[in-house]
């Protein structure tokens, strides 16, 4: 046992003078080093963070998504009778945010027997107001006529309307769209659709709404309502209702 401790001993001492003092040197001084460097290394503070850049961030990700929510609530409405009513939004305007707000034999609203609930003027909350909607394009007033109504007091009547919606929804964009022609059995109503027009057009201008002459667009060189755009001489079928989808697009810029 002893001598083996001897052996041990002697190789520790050859192996301690092997070593030059630069190495033995430079052990040391990395031991000494290491700890050093890692001190360092715990010691580095974090960066400061840029709070006002998150606001920044959060308030440009808050607009962004308000702004989303409000488009999703918001609505096109097409205002009128059966002639509006025929209009079919999901096949003409798919993915559109278009609501139809026709209704067949529907019309103005004013002088009407005490009986007749009938009329734009008193369904304007359910076809307007609570629609969240930013454009109405409206056309009414075929059936004021086929009633015997007069163009002067059918504009009285629109007027109210205009007038309602100017007062209670100003943000509102309202498409006054012209009484479109008739044909055969009801083209005795033609003179009064060309004076009541020419009725919508000023009050157009004077409510500061553009007026849309969807009139000029379907009517032929007698100023009647084309034989290829309807099956009756009144109401329309898709050639026409695809002239006036065009003329819509054109204003929404679709």
């Amino acid at each position: 046992m002893n001598q083996w401790k001897f052996r041990y001993g002697v190789a520790v001492l050859l192996l301690a003078s092997a070593m030059s003092p630069s190495d033995a040197h430079a052990q040391a001084a990395t031991a000494e080093k290491a700890p050093e460097k890692q001190e360092v290394a715990e010691a580095k503070p974090a960066p400061p963070v840029d709070l006002g850049a998150l606001f920044r961030m959060h308030w440009t990700n808050r607009t962004n998504a308000f702004r989303m929510q409000n488009e999703q609530l918001q609505f096109v409405v097409l205002l009128g009778d059966s002639i509006t009513e025929g209009f079919e939004v999901a096949k003409y305007l798919p993915g559109r945010r278009v609501l139809n707000r026709g209704i067949g034999a529907d019309v103005i609203g004013n002088d009407l027997p005490a009986d007749d609930n009938r009329g734009v003027l008193k369904r304007l909350d359910e076809s307007v107001f609570n629609c969240a909607a930013t454009d109405v394009f409206l056309m009414i007033g075929i059936n004021d006529l086929g009633s015997g109504r007069t163009p002067g007091v059918m504009e009285q009547g629109y007027r109210y309307i205009l007038q309602r919606i100017k007062t209670e929804t100003p943000r509102v964009r309202v498409h006054v769209q012209s009484v479109l022609p008739t044909r055969d059995n009801y083209a005795k109503h033609n003179a009064n659709v060309v004076d009541f027009n020419g009725r919508l057009k000023k009050l157009a201008e004077e409510f500061g709404y553009d007026y849309l002459d969807i009139h000029a667009l379907v009517a032929d060189d007698k100023g009647e309502l084309k034989a290829e755009y309807t099956g009756d001489g009144l109401h329309l079928n898709e050639a026409a209702y695809k002239v006036w989808l065009a003329e819509v697009e054109r204003v929404m810029k679709w």
